[in-house]
Formats: C-alpha cells, structure tokens, sequence
C-alpha cells in the first residue's frame, strides 16, 4: 500500500530523451480484447520492468468492502489455478527478480523487476496472476490477518493517524476519506465471496493496462503479449459511483490523543484535480513553500525560528478533486507559536508573489526530480504508467513540461489566493494531551489576514519542449591515488543526463568512543550549514538552483558528503561539494540547532518501535564495541559537544589514507580526475583517530525487553556476523537470501503457513569489524514467543540440515539480479565504487562479489551456518507492549528490509 503523497506522479523532464537512459523507442497498442500495452525499448541495463496498472483502486469500493482493493494486492500473488501458494514470489527471485505492489485511491499496480534474460518468465506469471488468482479460502483468512496487523501498525504511527483523520474529515462524502487500507471492521468482514465479487467486477483486460520497460525487443513483447493475453475476455465495467465532494464552507479541526514524544500538525487544502490546469502552479506552490533548505516554510520554521522539527507541502491531485497537506512536526512547547507562523506564511503567499529566483528553483527541481526517478527501468514505467491511466497519453510528461515552462510568478500567487482560504482548511493535530493543545478554528481563523483580491491573471498555457540528443560512448573507470593517500575514483558514461559524487571516509560509530558518542550524525547535518563563501542560506538556494542535492552522511563504518547535479550543472556542482569537503565552517549558531534538534530527536526515539529495537539490540549485542552506541549519541554527549572540538574531529575524520571521492555519471573523466587532485591534493595527513578491539565473541543468551504501550512488537534476534572483507561474505549473503526473500524460509514458515509475522527480514550486516547476522520480526504481541521459537527452528535447520541445490541455485539467482538492479542508478553506482575502494575491496570488488556468488556451495553454506550460529549466544531485543504473549489471537505478514547501514 502506499502513501496518499505518492498517489500523485509528476512526468519528467526526460521526454526529451524519448525514454530513460539507452531507450530505443515507445510503442502503445491495445488488443483487441481493449488491454492497452505500453513497451519501452532500452538496453542500458539488463533489467526489464513489468507493470499492469489495474483502473480500480479504493475510491471505487463500496463502504461495506472498504479495504477490498488493497486485500487484492495481497492475495493476487498468493497462488493461480497454475501456481501454489509461494511459488510466484519464488519463481521471480530464483529469475533475479523482485515482485510487489501497490495501492492508491484511484490504481492497484503490480510490478516485477528482473533480468531482461527471463523477461517471458516474469510476463507469464503477471498474466497467470491477473487471470487465475484462486483467491484459496484458507489463504484469505491469514492475509486478512495480515492486513489488520498493517493496519495495526498504522495505527501506531503518529502521522499516519494523522492522514487518516485529515482526509476523514475533508471529504466527508466522496470515497477519498477512507484510507486506501479500509477500517478494521470492514477488513474484518471481508470474505472469499465479496473478495472474488470485486475482481470479477473490475479486474478485466479492458481496465488494464500492461507496461513493459527495459532490455527487451519490441517485436518480441508484442508476440508474447499476445499470446499471454489475447484470449482474455473482455466485460463491460461497472459505472464509477464516486459522489461529488461539496464545497468546505467552514474550517474542520481535530485531535488525536496518543502516546508518544512528538506532536504533528497537518493542514489540508481542497484543491482540484489532476485534469485542472491549475495542478502544476500548486506543484510550484509547494516546493516554494518547502521543497528544499531555501523554501520559505523550511527557512524560516525550521532553520531561522527553530519552531518546528521538519516541515514539508505537496499538492496531492488525484483522478478527483484532492488536497494540499502541509505536515509539520514538532514539540509540545511551540504548537501555539508554530501554528501562528505556519498560518501566516501560507497568508503571505497568497498576497507576495514568488520571486523569480524561487520561480526558477522550483521549476528546475521539479524537472530534475524525475530526470532521477527515469534513471531505472521501474522508475520509468511507473511514468508511462501513470500518465496513460490519468491522462490517457503515456507522453503525457512533454505536455506537462510545456505547462510547467508556462508557469509564471502571478499564477503561483493566484491559486495559492484561490485555495488557501479560512474555511477551506481542515486541521489535525496528533500527539500526547492533542485534545488539550489543538488550535480552536476560531483561533485559526484570528491567525488569518485576508488579502487583497486575486491577481488578473490567466490560467497556465500550454506548451511544448525541445528535444537534445545525447551521445552514448563506451563507459570507463578511471582512478587515481594522490600523493597524500586520497583515492579517486571516476566512471564516465553518457546514458543519462546526470552526475553523483561521493566521499567516503572511514568513520561513523566506528571510530567514536561513549564521550564523543554521535559526534559523526552531528557532523554529517552540520557539513552543509556554511562553507567558506556560504552561509547555510545561500548554500541551500545555490544547491537548489543546480537542480541538485548536496548533504552529509554517516553510518556504522563510514562518515561522508553526496550530492548529485543535472549533467549540465555538473561543473558548479562539483565546486560546491569540494568547498563543502574541504571548508565547512561549522557556524557556532548552527552548532546550537543541530544540538537541539538531535536532543529533540533523542527524546522522540520511542516513536519508532521498529528502529527502537535495533537500537537496543545493537546495544546489547556489543556492549564493549562503539558499534553498540547509537546512530543519534546521549543526552550527555550531545549536551557537552563543542565547536572545537566539532572541527578538530572533522579534520581528524579527513584523514586522506582514509579517503575516497568517487564520482559517476555524464562528465568529463579527464577534467573530473583533475579537478579533485587540485582541490583535494594538499589535504593535510592529521593524527588519524584511533581503531577500536573488535568485540569479543558472546559467549551466553542476551535479552532485552523495551516496554512500550503499541498494537505491535517487535524483535531483532541476531548472532556474531562477519566483517566485510571475510571470504565467507558472499555465503551469509546467501543465507540471507535463503531465509528473508518472500519465497524464503522465513516468509513461507513463520509469515505464510504459521501466520505469526507481519513483517520478518534476515539482514548480514557485515562492517570494517565483525558484525551482525539477524532477523528483525514484528508481530501481534501475543505470538512473540511462539515466533522468536520459529526463527531459532529455522537457524537450527540450516546448521543441520544441507539445503538443496535448487533452493541455493534460487536465493543466488535473486542476489545476482537484485544486485543487477541495484546498480542502475549513477548514485548506486558511486556507492558500490567507493565504499569497495574504502574498505580495501578494490574497484572489481563488486565482480568478485558475483563470482564467489557463484561458487558457494551447499556443503559450504551449511559450515557457514554451523560456524555463524551459535544459539547458545545470540541477542534477542524487544520492543512492545508489558502484556506480550498474554493475548491469544492471529497475525500475520509484511517485509520489511533491515537495511546495512555503512
């Protein structure tokens, strides 16, 4: 399921490529069963993706089914007349692939990624899917579990709360006031009868429409379209029976009463549609308002005023009429002054036209927001996706360029005149004591100047774009080490109009100690907040104004700077990163922000019952290693921070033997290799800080328990992994794979047969220093022991029991075309080249990867498994609720990905 925010797509500026990075060309047909196809021909990488946009999403339920449509993006791959239950997922990975989807108010969408090499594969199972679902009975019953477990888990989360009400209350007639999920009632209620009722009603050739993107022929997907779907029965479909919304005659407030650190403030604004010519001005109007570090609302609340934690706006324009929601988070002390200024802001802009400067930042952001997403093949079909089911023209993005150059400075200014009005506003506030705190709407309204009458000024034109090819050489990999130790290296290739840089320097909690605890997360906010000739102001509007990003890092082994720039910005953006690298002042003011959003930060961790339990994990797991210490540090640590001490640690960090810059993309490799040398070639060698022991092995059980009231538990259980640079890395990969995947172990056992897990990963989160091999698992509290028993089975299993050649031959299949996968964005591929080079993996590292993937063996993952798992002392940590294990009722699935932080 996802996020109301992301229901809405913009097109990309990448039209002007005719497609994505190696695109050949576009073809749309529809078969004559009325199936519209959609097939993108690009060769850049070998992946292919397929999307089947179904036209029905939860707007289209009925009230007494609502959640119906999103059970159906749970149960579509749960087995076919052809295929058991498991077999889909497992025959996607053991392709390479992977397999998901998602569910709006208006679309539910099915999507696989894998080798374009199994392409036939992963098209038959998607038709086998939409025509043959059995939708088995007892399979239903654990599903519905597993959907009210997410919907549990929805419920303990602050902001999610807070859309749901927000959007209850500004459509009180029309379907969009449901959440996409459906309430527990009427999940509960579901049944096999209304569920198949729904899909033989919708689910027809004649409201779908198939996507095909990447290393694939377009004669060959025409013909093997056909063949899978031609004898596809068409019906006629029901009438959409979405009532009209009226007009909101007066504000609408509400409170949220819950448990947790951090209050969160949404507004809404009924806006009109997607259709509505004035859908792109209110994109403007919402990255000028909090786009990025220069808008108006993050300048002034979050970075001047320190009124609010983050603060962000996005105009949501759906098939119908939507909202425009601006979400701020912040402490219990400053919603009263928060909101006053919030209210005044969105006043403002409704009388105070955007600059052009803001004009121009937002605009070229918007554009280059998607020339990132059309990087990967996923990214470019859910474009074409998107625009055919909305706008009914998968080229629809030119035209949306053309009204986007259109745009000018007086119709920002109108629609944000026209739709921020007193009483078509809708307020929610969320978080302890909330009934007691929420601004009355007559206090809402006091905040509330009237300005004058709107500007004459037409509504947005239309136009059209140019189009530039671009050349496409061979790519290279080039590198350098200077004299003082710094390593560079650069990768030049053409296929897309973009450039990512990163530097990676040994670091993180690695090399801090308990009274420097979190120094390198406060440094990694603080890197960008002024540099030799920029103020954090004008640092932020000069990054923006590149199209670009530029911020700071910092994980378990590493510490660092990223950015990323539009190709034809790539030489100023470099300037920028290097200055940044090489000179950030570290302005005192900015010293006493940052410490006072990471004590903010610090004292919201419990809202985050999930990352909770990692943390204590981790904790208790190495109790004498900084790899035990929190991302965010203490209390005590942040409080004692000074700013010498800030800057003599940054200089320490940049040790230039410690140091890779690497950067990929459409530059000038000569130039790139060059310009490095010259800024970072007389990086002084400091006093390098010092390397920590690695932790002792665990020689007995450990367990933890964090008592916090929510729907859910959740539990991280893990046992001594290995370092990076093991020969045995590409073997734990491997078990991983075997026990987290959807069709792994753990999914299949614990999640689908015993139904005890909504969400459970295995993760090898390998570091400089051992690491950890774990499992996190979140699940209905009452169940937590029965499971936490399940998943010492399963690791019992693998040191007794050989596993078969063909269930390795599967999980190394879907490692090596995941990693494919990985690998297609410029970003990704920086990664890979510098944190390899860091850690002494060597630019091929990513290649003797793949081939020890190749090479293990049965008999060698087996005397991994008995090596790594020792169950006589693994670490458990639990986060939940005192009563876990006191209630006796069901739940179920998910995954969720416990993602190696470097």
């Amino acid at each position: 399921m996802e996020s109301r925010k992301s229901d809405r797509v913009r097109p990309s500026v990448v039209a002007r490529h005719a497609g994505g990075p190696g695109a050949a060309g576009t073809e749309s047909f529809t078969l004559a069963n009325g199936m519209q196809v959609i097939v993108r021909e690009d060769h850049f990488a070998p992946v292919v993706a397929l999307q089947a946009w179904v036209k029905v999403g939860a707007a289209d339920e009925h009230d007494a089914e609502a959640g119906v449509a999103h059970v159906h993006e749970h149960m579509l791959f749960k087995g076919t007349t052809r295929r058991g239950v498991g077999q889909i997922a497992a025959e996607v990975e053991s392709s390479g692939g992977l397999i998901n989807a998602f569910t709006t108010a208006d679309h539910t969408v099915y999507h696989l990624v894998l080798a374009g090499r199994y392409f036939a594969t992963g098209l038959d199972i998607l038709a086998d899917a939409l025509r043959n679902s059995t939708f088995d009975a007892d399979e239903l019953t654990r599903e519905l579990n597993v959907v009210l477990e997410e919907w549990k888990r929805s419920e303990d989360m602050p902001v999610s709360r807070g859309y749901t009400d927000l959007f209850r209350l500004a459509f009180k007639n029309h379907p969009y006031g449901r959440p996409v999920i459906g309430w527990r009632e009427t999940i509960s209620a579901l049944d096999r009868a209304r569920v198949l009722d729904f899909f033989h009603r919708w689910y027809r050739p004649n409201d779908v429409v198939l996507v095909v993107v990447g290393d694939v022929g377009l004669d060959a997907v025409r013909t093997r379209v056909n063949t899978a779907f031609a004898d596809w029965e068409p019906a006629p479909l029901p009438a959409r029976a979405r009532p009209v919304e009226p007009p909101q005659l007066e504000m609408r407030t509400t409170a949220i009463d819950m448990a947790v650190q951090e209050h969160h403030l949404l507004l809404g604004f009924r806006i009109p549609s997607a259709h509505d010519p004035d859908a792109i001005a209110l994109d403007l109007l919402a990255y000028a308002l909090a786009g990025g570090e220069s808008t108006r609302l993050v300048s002034s609340l979050e970075a001047q005023k320190e009124l609010v934690n983050s603060v962000s706006a996005f105009a949501y324009t759906p098939q119908d009429p939507g909202l425009f929601v601006v979400l701020a988070s912040l402490e219990r002390k400053k919603i009263a002054a928060a909101t006053r200024e919030l209210l005044s802001a969105l006043v403002r802009v409704r009388t105070e036209t955007v600059s052009r400067a803001e004009l121009t930042r937002a605009r070229s952001n918007l554009e280059s927001e998607f020339v990132y997403r059309k990087e990967t093949m996923q990214g470019q079909a859910r474009l074409l996706g998107y625009s055919q089911c909305v706008f009914g023209d998968p080229n629809y993005e030119t035209r949306y360029l053309g009204e986007l150059a259109a745009v000018t400075r007086e119709d920002v200014e109108r629609v944000a005149h026209t739709y921020f009005q007193p009483q078509n506003l809708t307020a929610v506030l969320v978080g302890p004591d909330a009934s007691k705190l929420t601004p009355t709407p007559h206090a809402l309204s006091a905040a509330w100047v009237v300005p004058p009458a709107a500007p004459a000024s037409t509504r947005v034109s239309r136009a059209a774009s140019a189009a530039r090819p671009r050349a496409n050489p061979r790519p290279g990999i080039h590198v350098r080490t200077l004299e003082n130790g710094v390593r560079l290296v650069v990768r030049e290739h053409h296929a897309a109009p973009l450039v990512a840089l990163r530097a990676a320097a040994l670091g993180g909690l690695l090399l801090e100690r308990r009274d420097t605890n979190g120094i390198n997360n406060f440094l990694a906010g603080l890197v960008t907040r002024g540099s030799r000739h920029h103020s954090r102001e004008t640092l932020g509007r000069a990054v923006e104004s590149l199209a670009g990003n530029l911020d700071g890092f910092s994980g378990r082994n590493s510490f660092g700077l990223r950015g990323q720039f539009i190709a034809r910005h790539a030489e100023e953006g470099t300037e920028l990163f290097l200055e940044v690298l090489r000179y950030p002042t570290l302005p005192a003011d900015e010293v006493e922000k940052r410490r006072r959003e990471t004590l903010v930060a610090i004292a919201n961790r419990d809202d985050e019952p999930a990352q909770r339990a990692m943390e204590i994990f981790y904790a208790a797991h190495f109790p004498h290693h900084p790899y035990g210490l929190t991302t965010l540090g203490t209390r005590a640590t942040i409080t004692a921070m000074t700013r010498p001490t800030l800057v003599a640690y940054y200089r320490r960090l940049l040790a230039p033997s410690r140091l890779v810059v690497s950067a990929v993309g459409d530059l000038d490799a000569g130039w790139m290799l060059d310009r490095l040398e010259q800024a970072l070639g007389d990086l002084p060698q400091p006093r390098p800080l010092p390397r920590p022991l690695p932790e002792p092995p665990p020689s007995r059980v450990r367990r933890v328990r964090r008592h916090l009231e929510r729907q859910q538990a959740h539990f991280v259980l893990g046992v001594r992994g290995g370092r990076v640079s093991d020969s045995d890395r590409a073997v734990l990969k491997a078990i991983e794979a075997v026990l987290s995947r959807q069709g792994g172990r753990l999914f299949l056992e614990l999640r689908d047969r015993q139904g005890l897990a909504y969400s459970v990963s295995a993760f090898a989160s390998e570091g400089v220093d051992p690491g950890v091999f774990g499992i996190y698992f979140a699940c209905d509290p009452s169940v937590v022991d029965r499971a936490v028993a399940g998943v010492l089975t399963e690791l019992k299993r693998l040191r007794d029991e050989p596993i078969s050649a063909d269930e390795l031959e599967q999980a190394r299949k879907y490692l090596l075309g995941s990693y494919e996968i990985s690998l297609q964005t410029n970003t990704a591929q920086g990664d890979e080249l510098a944190f390899n080079e860091l850690y002494g993996l060597g630019i091929d590292g990513g290649d003797r990867y793949r081939e020890a993937l190749a090479k293990v063996t049965p008999a060698a993952l087996q005397a991994a498994a008995r090596g790594y798992f020792n169950l006589n002392a693994y670490t458990l940590a639990i986060v939940g609720p005192r009563d876990a294990d006191a209630r006796e009722t069901p739940n179920g699935r998910g995954r969720a990905a416990a993602k190696r932080s470097r």
